[in-house]
């Protein structure tokens, strides 16, 4: 049976970040990136490393300039933004002028040649190396979920849906109805045809008035 320390050893986690620093990298800079990093419990922070200066992708607004990279390690759950931002906040750098990846990051793996994105590929293995790459092609039945292969099944399954779109109300179809143009009107005329009738005050009986 292994010791408790073994597998404290096994599970322990460190969180890997490559900085990249537009900017000059005095001594006394790095002294203080190392203790701003102690927020997270740095395990590790490789040297400098200083390339040409030159325009990089990195920091296109900047023109030619010259980029230091450090890759750390922290043992406290970070995230690379969170990174940039203790730096910018606590020693002083500009935050236009501070990039942070994870080292494992699909984004580092270009930058290192390193990435695999087509099946045939080796692990380690340049992409932009290969001689020829095939796309995917679907396995077996698959074939009439995908191109030309797809549209009968597709028509036939609209027609299956259209039998429910608008389902027979009970009782049958209501009748259509009328307008008013539809409607049966009178023959007669409403001017001159009825007359109001006269009281001959000579048949009226004799009496109070009532």
């Amino acid at each position: 049976m292994k010791p408790f320390k073994a597998y404290l050893t096994e599970s322990h986690k460190t969180y890997d970040f490559r900085i990249r620093l537009a900017c000059e990298l005095p001594d006394d800079l790095i002294s203080k990136i190392k203790t701003v990093l102690e927020a997270y419990k740095l395990d590790s922070i490789s040297k400098p490393k200083r390339l040409p200066i030159q325009e990089t992708p990195e920091f296109p607004n900047m023109g030619p300039v010259e980029v230091s990279i450090m890759e750390i390690s922290l043992n406290y759950p970070c995230n690379d933004e969170q990174v940039r931002t203790l730096i910018a906040e606590r020693a002083g750098i500009n935050l236009a002028c501070i990039k942070v990846n994870p080292t494992n990051s699909p984004y580092e793996a270009i930058l290192d040649g390193t990435e695999v994105s087509n099946l045939g590929g080796k692990p380690g293995e340049s992409v932009l190396l290969q001689d020829n790459m095939e796309r995917e092609r679907p396995g077996k039945g698959e074939e009439a979920l995908v191109g030309s292969e797809r549209i009968p099944n597709l028509i036939k399954e609209l027609e299956e849906t259209r039998k429910y779109e608008y389902p027979e109300v009970a009782g049958g179809k209501s009748p259509v109805a009328k307008t008013t143009n539809e409607l049966p009107q009178g023959s007669a005329s409403p001017i001159g045809t009825h007359k109001n009738k006269i009281i001959n005050p000579r048949g009226m009986k004799a009496g109070n008035g009532k």
